[in-house]
């Protein structure tokens, strides 16, 4: 008489056990957080660890405007997924016979994977649009920027204040594809003049510090007196004897300034080396 195998068990049937994989579990949730702890059984927990993974993101915009701050987000959100990974990966080592559910659906892992990315997706775009990065490629304003620096800036809005002798990321006055960065020098309203690389506003000269490179066996291009209208900024580089700046294209309008920098992210030399040394310094 033949052996007879006993009928296989439906794949929907709940009494059949299905361990879960714990290096599975741990993989999820480090890409996921919160994503292995549902596929292990945990789904209060899992949700939990995927509402802190986004509001985590949502905050971390504002970290943006200090390095520091930035950085130790970026590093908090690592610590998070790895957390969440190892928990899912003991929670899948300890639980014992499992048998799946409908909370453990198709539906719901991809719900857990799309409001992540959706939510990550829309911190990037946020960010982007407020804390915006721009790459120096010139050298008009050295010492203070190098070609190759990276600029995490903060976006300007219509009611922020500039003030003088702060960097500004601005567009052309004649081309606005074109993208500048320099020192505000002149105010609204004010009577500037530019002699062999020294300002005067208001006849007066201006403490500028350290940031203008002057040098007695150069020539600077100078710029006689005149005054800025209501809505007018003078800007200069601070290499005043090669840079490209307002005394060759004219004052730039309020409504064309887009940014102020806030920091250096990273910087990549012309040989392509990174400069180590420039991370996170602030643009000032």
């Amino acid at each position: 008489m033949p052996l007879m195998l006993p009928p296989r068990p439906a794949t929907g049937d709940p009494n059949v056990s299905r361990p879960r994989k714990p290096w599975l579990a741990g993989v999820l949730s480090f890409l996921v957080p919160g994503l292995g702890q549902v596929y292990v059984g945990r789904t209060r927990r899992g949700l939990v660890l995927l509402g802190v993974g986004c509001a985590w993101q949502v905050l971390g915009i504002g970290a943006a405007e200090a390095f520091r701050w930035w950085l130790m987000s970026l590093a908090g959100y690592l610590l998070l997924c790895c957390a969440a990974g190892l928990d899912a990966l003991r929670t899948a080592r300890v639980f014992g016979p499992y048998h799946p559910g409908p909370k453990n659906s198709a539906i719901l892992y991809t719900g857990c994977v799309v409001a992540l990315v959706t939510t990550s997706l829309l911190a990037g775009l946020a960010e982007r649009e407020y804390y915006p990065v721009y790459t120096v490629a010139q050298t008009s304003m050295r010492p203070t920027l190098r070609t190759g620096d990276h600029l995490r800036a903060q976006s300007l809005g219509p009611r922020d204040i500039i003030r003088r002798g702060q960097l500004v990321v601005f567009e052309y006055p004649s081309e606005h594809s074109l993208i500048f960065v320099k020192r505000v020098v002149g105010l609204p309203g004010e009577v500037v003049e530019v002699e062999d690389g020294l300002v005067y506003v208001n006849g007066d000269p201006i403490e500028e510090g350290y940031y203008a490179v002057r040098s007695k066996n150069s020539k600077s291009l100078d710029m006689p007196a005149a005054r800025l209208a209501p809505d007018e900024y003078y800007v200069l580089g601070d290499n005043r004897y090669a840079t490209f700046d307002s005394r060759s294209y004219g004052p730039v309008n309020r409504a064309r300034m887009l940014a102020t920098p806030l920091y250096i992210v990273y910087s990549v030399g012309d040989d392509g080396a990174w400069r180590t040394d420039r991370i996170g310094l602030p643009a000032r």
